[in-house]
């Protein structure tokens, strides 16, 4: 724990992030060991989320608890999925490689074009509900299916289900309003 008061400014901050760190490094381990299935890696998670937390303290002082462990728990969630993304990457063989898309075989234009519906999806996702956002980006970026998600987020399949039709639903009106989408989708 000394490391990480090395880093913060004031002696609010350390004795803030003191309480964050007793109250919750079991939960957070054992959360990541329950999506990663390794203890090194859970805890390699952990410590990174603790890292990242440094860099974003002083907007948590202020929160209820629910909402700083809330943060906590989406920072660590994240962490997790890219590095279970990156190991399931390193494990492909080279056959499934080549059969990818090769991005330069791309029209400059149509990837412009692409890369700026990208950006601008990103960008209206932030202004979406937490829980709008953390199903998204699961279930398009982390490829993760209802009932992965389910288990990840501690809600029913049900529930998951009806958050990402409403996300997808709002993403779609947000979409309408720059001329991306029509009222059937992308």
């Amino acid at each position: 724990m000394y490391q990480y008061l090395l880093l913060l400014d004031t002696e609010q901050e350390r004795e803030f992030f003191k309480k964050l760190y007793k109250e919750h490094k079991n939960e957070m381990y054992y959360t990541a060991l329950k999506i990663l299935k390794n203890e090194s890696d859970a805890e390699d998670m952990v410590h990174e989320t603790f890292l990242t937390l440094t860099e974003h303290l002083s907007k948590m002082i202020d929160n209820s608890p629910q909402k700083s462990w809330n943060f906590i728990l989406t920072i660590l969630k994240h962490k997790c999925y890219n590095l279970y993304k990156k190991k399931k990457w390193e494990i492909e063989d080279d056959s499934e490689l080549e059969n990818r898309k090769d991005v330069f075989s791309e029209e400059p234009d149509d990837r412009i074009e692409r890369l700026e519906k990208k950006e601008l999806i990103m960008s209206l996702m932030k202004q979406m509900k937490e829980s709008y956002q953390e199903v998204l980006i699961l279930q398009y970026y982390h490829e993760m299916d209802i009932a992965e998600i389910a288990e990840v987020l501690s809600e029913t399949e049900d529930n998951i289900r009806h958050i990402s039709m409403r996300a997808k639903r709002k993403m779609c009106k947000m979409l309408e309003k720059y001329g991306i989408a029509d009222s059937h989708g992308i």
